[in-house]
C-alpha cells in the first residue's frame, strides 16, 4: 500500500482508534491531519492538527477548506470521533442523553463527510472510512443510544457510497470489537472483566487499536478501489461466535 503525498483526514484523532490510524498512516508516508476537539498529542513533520468540534460545521468547513487549498485534493477520510453510550436502559435516558451519542457519533460523521465530499468529487478520487462498532448489528443491555448511533453510521455508509459511487470515491465502515483503548481500559483492566470477555472472541484476545486502523489502511488503499457501501468486521471472530 503506498500511502506518500496522500492527504488523509483523520477524526478523533488525539486517542484511541483515531490516533493510532493517524500514526500508521504517517509511518506508511501519508501527509495526516487530525482533527479532534482535544489538542493534538502527536509530533511528526507530516502531521498538523485541527483543533475541531465534529459537531460545529462552521468550525470543520475551515479546517477542511484549509487542507484543500494547502494540498490541492483530498484522499481520504477516517471518522473515528466518538464517544460511549450512557449504560441505561433507553426507558431511563433522557433526550439531553439520547441527543449526545446521535449527534457526535452519526451526525459528526455527516458533517465532516459532506465537508470533505466536494474536493473529492471535482477530483472524482477519494475514500471514506467510517468507525461503526459490532454493537451496531449485536446487542447488549443498557446500550440503545449507542447501538442506534453506531446503526446510523452502518446504514449511512452504504447510501452514502451510493451518492458518490459516480465520482469514484468508495465509503465503507469498520466495526470494532472489543478494543483496549484509554476508554476501555478502566474495564478491561479488571482481570475478570478482561477474562470472561476474552473468552467470547475466538482469536481469544482483545483488539488493540492498530488492530482498527490496520483495516482502515486497506480500506483507504487503492487495493480497496472495487469495495464500497459494505461493513468489515474487526473483532477478532465475535460476531461469527455461537
Amino acid at each position: 500500500m503506498n500511502f506518500k503525498d496522500k492527504v488523509l483526514i483523520v477524526t478523533g484523532a488525539s486517542s484511541g482508534m483515531g490516533k493510532s490510524c493517524c500514526e500508521l498512516l504517517l509511518e506508511n508516508e501519508a501527509v495526516v491531519t487530525g482533527i479532534d476537539i482535544n489538542d493534538g498529542t502527536i509530533e511528526h513533520k507530516h502531521y498538523s492538527h485541527c483543533k475541531a468540534d465534529v459537531l460545529e460545521e462552521k468550525q470543520i468547513r475551515k479546517c477542511i477548506s484549509e487542507i484543500d487549498s494547502k494540498y490541492g485534493h483530498i484522499d481520504g477520510l477516517v471518522n473515528a470521533a466518538g464517544i460511549f453510550g450512557n449504560n441505561k436502559p433507553f426507558y431511563e435516558l433522557t433526550g439531553e442523553e439520547w441527543n449526545k451519542v446521535i449527534s457526535v457519533n452519526a451526525t459528526g460523521t455527516f458533517i465532516v463527510s459532506k465537508a470533505v465530499s466536494p474536493a473529492m468529487i471535482r477530483e472524482k478520487h477519494g475514500k471514506i472510512v467510517n468507525i461503526s462498532c459490532i454493537r451496531s448489528t449485536i446487542y447488549k443491555n443498557n446500550m440503545a443510544d449507542y447501538a442506534a448511533s453506531k446503526g446510523a453510521v452502518a446504514s449511512m455508509t452504504s447510501a452514502m457510497a451510493l451518492d458518490l459511487a459516480p465520482y469514484n470515491v468508495q465509503v465503507n465502515s469498520v466495526a470494532p470489537g472489543f478494543i483496549y483503548t484509554g476508554m476501555t481500559a478502566a474495564s478491561f483492566d479488571i482481570p475478570e472483566v478482561r477474562a470472561k470477555s476474552e473468552a467470547l472472541i475466538p482469536n481469544g484476545r482483545l483488539g488493540m487499536p492498530k488492530d482498527i486502523a490496520s483495516v482502515v489502511l486497506f480500506l483507504l488503499s487503492d487495493m480497496s478501489d472495487y469495495v464500497t457501501g459494505t461493513m468489515l468486521f474487526a473483532d477478532g471472530g465475535y460476531h461469527i461466535q455461537k
